[in-house]
């Protein structure tokens, strides 16, 4: 019997080529997407499962009384709770400071560091592959390494008790290897070394104290903890302790599991969004086999008819059909497992894997995707094979052997309800690629307060080997590009417009004891000129009125507005918990956007440092003559060859790195420019297969119509206006939705564009042109026929 039923299946695919081909393509496709999208979602939900007790770990965030938030505390935080909250089991900091350069034999690199305390896997439950994670780090100089690092510096082998040198002073000794971590995961480590550590270093101690908040903390409570009540005990621990609580709103304990949202808040846009276009594409292609297969159960009454005739049970047709539909669901899955591993997952990975690092594909380790898709497979297989059968098997034997299914009532509701469904989603993604378009276009071509034009920008923390001699090549490079014709401006700088460290200060006027939470920055005498900063009031440094020790500062007009002042002469701030130094304000900036459009401009403030002090700053900004650039970047390149250092020289312009800040919402234009076409894709192939079918069904009276005078056009106006109606249904329907969810989405942009009408229009008529065009030519194809071939008698 299943031999048969095989053998009849495959006869009957192969009998219908355009409709199997039709359901291969659309199915495939289909596939393939949802595929690459359910397994982005999985690798990012996976990526820390092996953590226990994730329900019990949290993280602090600060909420201040101006209305900021953010992750860090003060150093000293974590252990006062940790003394005085018997729910804690265990905390350590996640910390960041320096990124030392190690050595190994004649290797040299430099990873990502983290200093933590020896708690922090009691907190996570990270596996080491090597060492003991119960002891790794417990001694004050070890470290311990990722699995990445280990396999780049040690291959195979085993490095545990191996000796790394840090900074050409510390021995550090490998205490342990973790375990692979996946690219998703909330923690993008390189090292990890004990906290200890840090603490001995004395521009650290400096900072250590109750007014500076830079510490990321990680604390694992008991189970069914109170957490209101844990969070007034920490509020008890701000009001004691906290050189100024007044500053702070709250203290909340979070869930870790909201910490990669915290780091790159579009991720929750983006796994969202995956979920949703995956359950999109799949219910399309669902639909379009259901309308497909339903069609074709027109020309098959007389094979049902029979096969009950003969004995053949409901059971068995039903059985029939089922293995036709399966043996088409599971080519398509095979051909969709290439298409996922051959094409869309690399392109997966070229557009998010700079932001998130890449994922590849283990059937050892991955096998739930796979269960998934063949669990999928059957449920579709079940769905497409069994409701269609089940209304044609009731036709009676008398009227299906003959084949006039005119007199039986057509459910042409749920079979054009699911056409208007499939399109309102199509049109639905459309929108939503014109708006997400139109706002990246906005933020990429709105003012931004500076000229972003003709500048190379180099980053100049390169560890020089040799401080004085690094010096004096350096000069000797700025002496030659000043003098250049072709060089317009050169600064020198620790931040630039897009490329800011995450630097806060709490600064306050000695007069008022206004406060006012900034960013701050280093910059000389030319950074306004070259960025074309203009200046609101007093003047900009000068490198002969201005000495580093002095603390001259420059302020933009959002922090002299929040500080309320309307003038400058005679202002000056100071620092919460510094009170020996004072910072005179000598001018005021123009708002300018010195990070990306999604961000609202933030108080900032930029202390003087003259540009030949090579102790801090991080990038050489150079204006170059439009058409010269090629000989400006080789004469920086040249220069900075002959200075010893770790890191080699790079530059790029301005221009590129402003439009990298959109990168990962550009990665979502791409996803849904990609959903949007295969959802018109697969609509309209479901949409030319039914027509096709539909046109086979009304063979004799569109024969009838041309012999009696109908021209073309009218015949075509007759085959296709029904569609087309129902696709104007659907923009009626998907609109409203659209403009729902997009005006919601960009709420949370500090900048956006105002949603416009024929956003909507170039949405509804894109898929009419595209429908109307997949229509037009199947129905052409039928008014062109020969009437005489189809009014021949059977």
């Amino acid at each position: 019997m299943l031999k048969n039923h095989l053998k009849i299946s495959f006869r009957n695919l192969w009998k219908n080529k355009l409709l199997s081909t039709l359901n291969l393509l659309g199915l495939s496709i289909g596939i393939g997407s949802v595929l690459t999208l359910i397994f982005s979602v999985y690798a990012y939900y996976d990526a820390d499962a092996n953590i226990e007790d994730q329900e019990n770990i949290f993280y602090l965030k600060t909420y201040t009384t101006g209305g900021d938030s953010y992750t860090e505390t003060p150093y000293l935080l974590l252990n006062e709770i940790i003394k005085s909250s018997p729910e804690v089991v265990a905390g350590s900091h996640l910390q960041g400071w320096n990124n030392p350069w190690l050595e190994y034999g004649e290797l040299e690199f430099q990873e990502q560091t983290d200093y933590v305390e020896p708690a922090f896997f009691d907190v996570f439950s990270l596996a080491l592959k090597h060492g003991n994670r119960e002891t790794a780090l417990d001694k004050k100089y070890s470290i311990v390494l990722t699995h990445k690092v280990s396999e780049k510096i040690f291959g195979k082998k085993n490095p545990v008790g191996e000796i790394l040198k840090a900074n050409d002073s510390l021995n550090l000794t490998i205490t342990g290897v973790l375990e692979p971590i996946s690219p998703y995961s909330a923690f993008r480590m390189g090292v990890v070394m004990p906290a200890q550590l840090l603490e001995s270093y004395p521009s650290f101690k400096g900072r250590s104290n109750w007014s500076d908040s830079f510490s990321l903390n990680y604390l694992k409570l008991r189970p069914n903890t109170d957490i209101e009540a844990f969070e007034s005990r920490v509020e008890e621990l701000v009001q004691k302790n906290y050189t100024d609580p007044s500053i702070v709103a709250a203290l909340k304990a979070l869930p870790f599991s909201g910490i990669r949202i915290e780091s790159i808040p579009v991720v929750e846009t983006i796994i969202n969004g995956c979920i949703a276009a995956s359950v999109f594409i799949l219910l399309i292609a669902l639909i379009n086999l259901l309308n497909l297969n339903a069609s074709t159960m027109y020309r098959r009454t007389k094979d049902i008819a029979v096969r009950k005739i003969l004995g053949g049970s409901k059971k068995h047709i039903i059985i029939q059909f089922c293995m036709e539909n399966g043996i088409l669901v599971f080519a398509s899955i095979c051909i969709s497992a290439l298409l996922f591993l051959g094409f869309l997952l690399p392109k997966l990975n070229s557009v998010y894997g700079a932001d998130f690092g890449k994922i590849s594909f283990s059937v050892e380790k991955d096998y739930p995707v796979i269960l998934f898709v063949v669990a999928l497979g059957l449920l579709v297989t079940l769905i497409v094979g069994i409701l269609p059968t089940l209304r044609f098997i009731s036709i009676p034997i008398s009227t299906g052997i003959k084949g006039k299914l005119n007199a039986i009532k057509s459910n042409f509701l749920v079979r054009n309800s699911f056409i208007v469904l499939q399109f309102s989603i199509a049109i639905l993604f459309i929108c939503v690629a014109v708006i997400l378009n139109s706002q990246i276009g906005f933020m990429k071509n709105a003012p931004l307060g500076f000229s972003k034009e003709n500048i190379l920008v180099g980053n100049i923390n390169l560890e020089f080997k040799n401080e004085e001699t690094a010096s004096s090549n350096f000069n000797a490079l700025l002496d030659k590009l000043e003098a250049n014709s072709y060089v317009k401006n050169v600064s020198v700088s620790d931040g630039i417009p897009s490329d800011y460290n995450f630097n806060y200060t709490q600064l306050y006027d000695p007069k008022t004891d206004n406060e006012v939470r900034m960013r701050y920055a280093r910059s000389d005498q030319d950074y306004l000129q070259t960025f074309e900063i203009p200046l609101v009031m007093g003047r900009d440094f000068d490198k002969n009125l201005d000495q580093a020790d002095d603390y001259p500062v420059l302020i933009n007009r959002t922090a002299m507005k929040a500080l309320g002042w309307d003038a400058i002469e005679g202002k000056q701030l100071k620092a919460k918990g510094n009170t020996s130094s004072s910072y005179p304000i000598v001018g005021v900036m123009e708002d300018f956007h010195f990070q990306d459009m999604q961000n609202a401009v933030e108080p900032l403030i930029h202390f003087y440092r003259d540009k030949e002090d090579l102790s801090y700053p991080r990038f050489l900004s150079v204006k170059v003559e439009k058409g010269h650039e090629k000989t400006v970047e080789e004469l920086i390149v040249n220069g900075f060859g002959t200075i010893e250092s770790r890191r080699t020289y790079e530059q790029e312009f301005l221009t590129d790195k402003v439009s990298a800040q959109y990168r990962l919402i550009e990665g979502m234009l791409k996803t849904v420019n990609v959903v949007a076409l295969l959802t018109i894709f697969i609509s309209c192939l479901g949409m030319f297969g039914l027509i096709s079918f539909m046109a086979k069904r009304r063979v004799k009276e569109i024969g009838i119509r041309k012999v009696l005078g109908s021209g073309v056009l009218k015949i075509i106006i007759l085959l296709s206006k029904d569609y087309i109606l129902l696709v104007g249904i659907a923009a009626i329907l998907a609109i409203p939705i659209a403009w729902y969810v997009m005006n919601a989405w960009l709420s949370g942009f500090a900048h956006s564009i105002t949603i416009q009408w024929w956003m909507f229009a170039i949405g509804g008529l894109m898929a009419l042109l595209i429908t109307s065009f997949t229509v037009g030519l199947q129905a052409v194809k039928s008014a062109i026929a020969n009437p005489t071939e189809s009014l021949k008698i059977e």
